[in-house]
Parts: C-alpha cells; sequence; structure tokens
C-alpha cells in the first residue's frame, strides 16, 4: 500500500546512533545514580577503600541498613493495596459493554499474571526512581491470536527523547530499548527471514559510554585465528547488542465525513476514502486530509537494519508500548541531569554513610576504651605469670611496664588504667540521624500503626493515609502508570480474543443473563411459563455482536479505565462493609443483596448467596400474593 512519508525517508541508522547518543550523554549520570540506589538498599553502603582501612586498623565496618525497611515497608503497602481493573462506560447505555470489558481485563491480567510485574516494577522504581513496562503478544502457542505478557524492563535498558516532558513519554520524538548480550543464535531466533545479514554482521556490541568529549562507538570482534593466537581472547563470545528504536514518522490520513448521515470513517489512502463514499452512498460525504504521526519500530544491529516498520501495537495504540513508572521526575533543565530522576534511596544515601560511620566510631570507641590497659612495676611478675597476663588478662589493652625507682617514690603496685567514658557525643549524633533518615524518606512509624493496640482499624486507616502523604506523588505516579497500561490492554483485546474465546471467558452464566430473547410458539405469538412469565432464551448472535464491537471498535478508548479504588484498597472495603453492617444493624433498610456484594468474600460464594437470596424473596413474593379474583360465572 503506497503512503506518502515525510522526513528523514523514515529515519536512517545514523540518525538511530544520533539519537542514541544524545540520550547516554543525558541519561549516564542518573544511570551511575541508580547503580548507586541499588547498592545502598541492598547493603553496599561503604567505599572499599574505607572497608580496607578499618580492616587493618583491626575495625569491622558495620553496616545498619535504615533504607531496606523503608522500600520493604512502602512495596509491603503496594502489595496489600493491590487492585482490579474495571472499566466505566461513559454513559449507561454503554454499561454493559463496560462489563465485557472489565471481564477481559481482569482475565489478562490474572493470565499474564500482571500484579507480580507490576509490583516489581513498583520496587525498582522506589529504589532508583524509573522502571518501564513492556507489553507484548506472545504467539508461540497460537499464531492468530496469541498471549499478552508483560516483561519488566530496567532504567539503564531504556532510553527517551531528553525533551519529551509528559508522563508518558508520548511527546518524545523517539523512545530506544537495548537488549545486551544477545548471541547470533538468538538474533536468528527473533529475525529467522535475516539470516543473510545476521551472518554478516561484525560490529554488533555498543561500548555504553557517552560523555561531553567522546563519541558512541560499536567494537569489532576479532577473527577466530586472533582469537586462537591470543590465550586472553579465547573466551570471548561473540555478542550483539540489539537497538529498539521506535520513532514517529508522519504521514495523511483520509476522513469521511458526513454530517447528514453522521459518518466519520477514517482510511489510509484517498481512493479507499472514496470507494466507501460509492459503496455506503454517502450523499453529502466530503474528505477531509489529516496529518499524523506513524508509530514505526526500526530495528539495528551495529550497522546492519533489520527491520524498520510499524510498530504492531499501532493505530489501535497511538504512542510508544512501553509504559515507564517514575517515582519522581522533573523536566525542568539543570546542570546536574542526575536530578531529574529520583528515588527514594537518592536522598538517604548520604545520611546512611554517615549513621553507618557514627556507629562504626561509636563500636570503635568503646572496644578501646572498656580494658585500657595496666601499669605493671618493671620485673614484678616472672616470665610465666607474664605470659599468663599477656595471654588473658590485658586483651585488648596495653601493658605498660615501668622501673619504680624511676617514678619519683611511686608506689610499686600494679593499677588499672581508668576507661575513657563512652563518647556521648557519638551516640548523640547516632540518634539524630536516624530522625534524619526517617524524616527525609518521608516514611514514618504511623504506617506501620503498631504503637496502640486500642486504636480502632479507621483510626489504623487514617494515621496510615496520613503517613503517606510525603510519598503520595510516587503512589499517584504508579496509579498513572497502571491506568495506562490498563488503557493499553483494553486496546489490544482484539489481538488477544476471538468473538468464542472472549465469549468462554465471560461465561454462559453471564451470557444468560445478559443477552435474553423471548422465545415464540408457531403462531408467533410470545410463550409464557407456568408462573406467567414470559419464557426467553439467549440470544446468541445479539451476544455475538456485542462482544465483536468491543474486540474491534477503534474508539473502545472512550472508557475511562480506572485502577480499583486506590490505596489500602483491602482496608477500606472492609471498613466500608463494617459501616454497612452498623447502618443495617441501626434500623437503616439495607438489601441483604448490598451487604453480601461488599463483603470480602470471593465472587463464587457471593454470587452463591445472592442467588439464595432471590430465590428466597421470589418464593416469599409468591405467596404473599393475593389470590386471584375468578370471573363472573366461573366457578369459586
Amino acid at each position: 500500500m503506497s503512503r506518502l512519508f515525510y522526513s528523514m525517508k523514515k529515519t536512517d541508522v545514523e540518525q538511530v546512533y544520533k539519537d542514541l547518543h544524545r540520550s547516554l550523554q543525558f541519561f549516564s549520570k542518573i544511570f551511575k545514580e541508580i547503580k548507586k540506589d541499588f547498592e545502598f538498599a541492598l547493603g553496599k553502603q561503604w567505599d572499599s577503600s574505607d572497608v580496607e582501612t578499618l580492616k587493618n586498623a583491626g575495625v569491622k565496618a558495620l553496616t545498619i541498613n535504615k533504607i531496606k525497611p523503608m522500600i520493604k515497608l512502602v512495596t509491603g503497602i503496594e502489595r496489600q493495596s493491590r487492585s482490579d481493573y474495571k472499566a466505566f462506560p461513559e454513559g449507561t447505555e454503554d454499561e454493559l459493554m463496560s462489563e465485557i470489558s472489565t471481564r477481559l481485563l481482569k482475565n489478562v491480567a490474572k493470565q499474564s499474571r500482571l500484579k507480580n510485574k507490576i509490583s516489581e516494577q513498583f520496587k525498582d522504581a522506589m529504589i532508583g526512581g524509573v522502571c518501564y513496562m513492556e507489553p507484548y503478544i506472545d504467539y508461540t502457542q497460537d499464531l492468530i491470536n496469541g498471549e499478552m505478557k508483560f516483561r519488566k524492563v530496567e532504567a539503564k535498558r531504556v532510553l527517551f527523547d531528553p525533551q519529551s516532558e509528559e508522563y508518558d513519554l508520548s511527546d518524545g520524538k523517539y523512545l530506544i530499548k537495548l537488549t545486551l548480550g544477545l548471541s547470533k543464535d538468538d538474533l536468528l531466533m527473533l529475525f529467522p527471514n535475516k539470516k543473510k545479514a545476521i551472518e554478516e554482521i561484525s560490529a554488533g556490541k555498543v561500548e555504553l559510554t557517552a560523555n561531553d568529549d567522546d563519541i558512541l562507538q560499536m567494537r569489532d570482534y576479532p577473527s577466530v585465528d586472533k582469537m586462537s593466537d591470543d590465550p586472553i581472547n579465547q573466551d570471548e563470545k561473540e555478542e550483539y547488542d540489539l537497538i529498539e528504536y521506535y520513532y514517529k514518522c508522519p504521514y495523511e490520513i483520509y476522513y469521511v465525513v458526513s454530517r447528514a448521515q453522521g459518518v466519520l470513517f477514517e482510511t489510509e489512502t484517498e481512493a479507499e476514502a472514496n470507494t466507501f463514499i460509492i459503496t455506503n452512498n454517502i450523499q453529502d460525504g466530503a474528505i477531509v486530509t489529516k496529518r499524523v504521526n506513524e508509530i514505526r519500530l526500526k530495528q539495528v544491529v551495529g550497522k546492519t537494519e533489520l527491520t524498520d516498520e510499524r510498530a504492531t501495537t499501532y493505530p489501535k495504540w497511538k504512542t510508544y508500548p512501553i509504559v515507564p513508572l517514575f517515582a519522581e521526575r522533573s523536566t525542568v533543565e539543570t546542570a546536574d541531569t542526575s536530578l531529574a530522576i529520583q528515588g527514594i534511596v537518592r536522598g538517604l544515601r548520604d545520611l546512611q554513610e554517615e549513621y553507618n560511620k557514627r556507629r562504626t566510631q561509636e563500636l570503635r570507641h568503646l572496644n578501646s576504651s572498656v580494658n585500657s590497659g595496666m601499669f605493671i612495676p618493671k620485673d614484678a611478675l616472672d616470665s610465666n605469670n607474664q605470659k599468663l597476663l599477656k595471654e588473658y588478662g590485658s586483651s585488648p589493652g596495653v601493658r605498660i611496664f615501668y622501673d619504680p625507682a624511676k617514678t619519683g617514690g611511686a608506689s610499686p603496685d600494679s593499677w588499672k588504667v581508668n576507661p575513657t567514658p563512652l563518647s556521648q557525643g557519638h551516640a548523640q549524633l547516632a540518634a539524630e540521624n536516624a530522625q534524619d533518615i526517617k524524616e527525609a524518606s518521608g516514611v514514618n512509624p504511623d504506617l506501620l500503626a503498631n504503637d496502640s493496640e486500642s486504636q480502632s482499624g479507621r483510626a489504623i486507616l487514617l494515621k496510615q493515609r496520613q503517613g503517606l502523604v510525603m510519598v503520595q506523588e510516587s503512589l499517584d505516579n504508579y496509579a498513572q502508570t497502571k491506568e495506562i497500561l490498563g488503557r493499553f490492554i483494553l486496546s489490544q483485546l482484539g489481538e488477544v480474543y476471538t468473538i468464542e474465546s472472549a465469549m468462554k471467558v465471560l461465561g454462559d452464566g453471564f451470557i444468560r443473563d445478559n443477552f435474553k430473547k423471548p422465545t415464540f410458539n408457531e403462531l408467533g405469538d410470545p410463550q409464557l411459563g407456568p408462573d406467567g412469565q414470559l419464557q426467553t432464551e439467549v440470544d446468541e448472535d445479539m451476544a455475538r455482536l456485542v462482544v465483536n464491537k468491543v474486540l474491534t471498535d477503534s474508539a473502545i478508548g472512550k472508557y475511562d479505565v480506572t485502577i480499583g479504588e486506590g490505596t489500602f484498597n483491602e482496608t477500606i472495603q472492609i471498613a466500608n462493609f463494617m459501616t454497612l453492617m452498623e447502618m443495617a444493624g441501626k434500623g437503616i433498610p439495607i438489601p441483604p443483596q448490598v451487604l453480601v456484594e461488599e463483603s470480602t468474600l470471593a465472587p463464587g460464594q457471593k454470587e452463591k448467596i445472592v442467588a439464595g437470596i432471590q430465590k428466597q424473596q421470589a418464593a416469599m413474593a409468591q405467596m404473599s400474593a393475593p389470590a386471584p379474583v375468578p370471573r363472573l360465572g366461573s366457578p369459586a
């Protein structure tokens, strides 16, 4: 299909490396800081030189990790507050379609274990400041409708346009994902139709260093003969770095517009637009041309371009298919680019380092002052007693032998040197430092809510919410990331499900309850059951029509996808349920079905209980109904 492209003949390989180098210049300092953040969070909090100096002095460098419990606390809160996707309709007429979308969303999340993936992304973002999620469709098992999966991508493998300001990076000119250390077999698995091009690749390893004075380079591999001559290089394996370069390519798109008939149809060529007008007999149809950006993917190894094609998620998903999670991000230009992206750990590193040194100094001072040593008269002990005293009596103190004759008449007795009192300054500085760490992190004991056993659950929840104020920005970003992922899944449902597989996910009960049509007898009259109620049957044609619309409608994004009820979802549900129970106990007429739905029971149990309640209510209503009045002339 011909299409008019503008600028750069799409994008050439040279431009890919220019943008890669530009991004590396911006992100190199950020990546170094992120690496230090993870080292601190995991417990590597001393410089190697300092550890060696203390070791030579016989002192152990203490690492009392105050950061790790804070990370565990925040990530624990996230895991306790997991919630499900739900699609809300714009209007009440779309409630059925939104319910179908919700069920399919939940099924995708369940099959792909998305909750666990998001939790991993959240933890890495809280530590280093940013982490990415890459949704993709795996066609390994099904070549037609694949399985949606999600891959967590660490920060150093994604580089985006430094000029981008939108949270979802949609305003950036490009986005680069790096896959490092692939073998030729890996490349052949990914690109089975590019065997010849892959075999000819000579330089495929990117040196990921970018400073102001140097350039991005590709490393050539030595030949087999050279490798055999050099024993150092014999174990070196050929590795290749795959550069996946997403970029925007402008092109023209054509819309058929008819106000009288309410038509707005999108086509990719003017010929298709004219054909649509003629086929559908649109009398006042007009063709409107609009220039839009297509998301394309160029895949490059070394100087070899392997693909350059429209991204598989476009046009249903009109931006980059990699979703970021920023703990804290600033788009204001600063001289130090490392400040642009930060996590919880960044502001705690100096305080943690100081705390470790204070405690180490405190312990060192204590050890050196507990047994400060002894003064011993010269020749007062024989060699055997001196040996015993040396081995057992003075460790780790110092033994000082003196000559009483030279002390000016001092007592020849031995005495123990009084130890120096423990430094209160070190202890006070360590205590102040621990308080500074708590205040700087924004994570305080109120989040644990374990300081009082007499508090109610609502009081504890209130304290927890107050304790989250300092990290609310990160939690809001987390909610935004989950919303973007939900919208992406919604846009790709047609790639994951067929009509038949979607109806299996919905279940026979859902189809039976929501798609009914009356049954008719041979005369065309509606049939009534023994209870006088209209008999119905499943309308499979209507069900298939509605499900197909959900899977294929390009405007499915009109549904507002939100993620659960916010933080502490489970706790809020319990609190709401207890409130409803109290209201029902005070006489407020709350339907039993509502109480069951608001409980924390499993969905299957809820359905059984609600069905039982409805049957009981129907039986009671039938028993309390007045007897029918006999017709005139009929037996009483």
